[in-house]
């Protein structure tokens, strides 16, 4: 992986915007969504910070489970794209519905994700995250308070940390769905035509730059969080995330050998400074 300069300001550009066209996308659909409810008179069902990590852990533990019992390669490539398209069309199902009449949604995730599964590229890989990101961070964001995301964003972000570089079943787990097809991650290629490349090309050790869903997801949520208390603080954590990835960015770039580092802690610590800050603005 030796990055020019050219790339390595191609690869910034457009990882600051696939990362903050997700949050604003995500930041429209929590809004739509809560006038929905409110107009509808329905009170979206909340839930704690301690279930929300008990079941982000039970996820992670049924695929560490699949990883590292289940030797048959192909039966597992099946069951990751299986629950990678699921999970992609509901949320974006989501998204879409929050602004879109009927059945225009529904029509939309299903040309989306046959053309993924047709020809998996990393331009229609992205555009699933994206929405897929936009819809499920939105409708957990409102369900969530905001003091109880920021308990989310410690502890995970801990987790991230272990997870990278103590047991590094993280990146093991990774490399595995990539070998299968399935990336849940946004995919930023070093020219812009890495757009029409096979997802077969995006491999561990490319020229590709990979962010983790969560590490977009998570910022998100604590945005949407925000909704009900007004779009302004949702506005100044998004942008406040987005100096964790730019320090997060410039250590990866200055890595002598550069490998994979956790991204959702800077991101997450510049995200509860922006949240601090915003308390200060009515």
């Amino acid at each position: 992986m030796n990055f020019k300069n050219k790339e390595i300001f191609f690869l910034c550009l457009v990882e600051t915007f696939l990362f903050y066209f997700t949050l604003a996308l995500g930041i429209f659909c929590a809004t739509n969504l809560e006038k929905i409810l409110e107009i509808r008179k329905i009170e979206i069902p909340s839930f704690s910070s301690l279930e929300f990590i008990f079941y982000f852990f039970l996820a992670t533990l049924f695929a560490f489970l699949i990883f590292r019992f289940l030797r048959e390669r192909v039966i597992k490539g099946k069951i990751y794209k299986f629950l990678f398209l699921s999970v992609s069309f509901f949320s974006s199902l989501i998204f879409f519905e929050s602004f879109l009449p009927e059945p225009v949604p529904l029509i939309l995730v299903f040309l989306l994700i046959f053309w993924w599964i047709k020809k998996p590229i990393v331009l229609n890989q992205n555009l699933l995250i994206i929405f897929s990101l936009a819809g499920i961070g939105a409708s957990l964001g409102l369900s969530l308070k905001p003091e109880a995301v920021i308990f989310i964003l410690i502890i995970l972000s801990i987790y991230d940390f272990i997870a990278v570089y103590k047991t590094g079943h993280m990146i093991k787990l990774a490399r595995e769905m990539m070998e299968a097809g399935v990336i849940t991650a946004l995919i930023i290629p070093p020219k812009i035509s890495g757009f029409s490349f096979s997802l077969n090309k995006v491999k561990p050790g490319s020229d590709f730059l990979i962010l983790g869903g969560g590490d977009v997801a998570l910022p998100l949520i604590f945005c949407a969080s925000l909704i009900p208390l007004g779009i302004l603080k949702s506005l100044i954590v998004s942008i406040f995330s987005l100096f964790g990835l730019f320090f997060n960015f410039y250590i990866f770039i200055k890595q002598r050998a550069r490998k994979p580092m956790p991204a959702l802690p800077l991101i997450a610590l510049s995200s509860i400074v922006g949240y601090g800050l915003s308390q200060f603005m009515k």
